[in-house]
């Protein structure tokens, strides 16, 4: 390893992922989910066609544009990945 930085964490977990792949009426969806480490009411959700990532819990989904901000997708889009979402989350 590079001597020229410090390391402030450098730790390897075991982690439990599921994965979900779904057909919505206008495309198919890929995502890993799995827990937050630091807040248990949250999910890690990787949405694995867009290599994009976020920390949701229930509340996020209610946000005004906050699917469509994180994964990149249009409204119609995140309001299947919304629906979705709440089923899981």
């Amino acid at each position: 390893m590079d001597k020229s930085f410090d390391i402030l964490k450098d730790e390897t977990q075991t982690k439990e992922i599921r994965y979900i792949s779904f057909k919505g009426n206008l495309q198919r969806y890929d995502f890993a989910l799995m827990q937050h480490e630091e807040d248990p009411s949250k999910l890690v959700v990787i949405y694995l066609q867009k290599n994009r990532f976020a920390f949701l819990g229930k509340e996020d989904l209610d946000k005004e544009g906050e699917i469509e901000h994180v994964f990149h997708e249009t409204e119609m889009e995140a309001d299947e990945i919304r629906a979705f979402l709440r089923g899981v989350l």
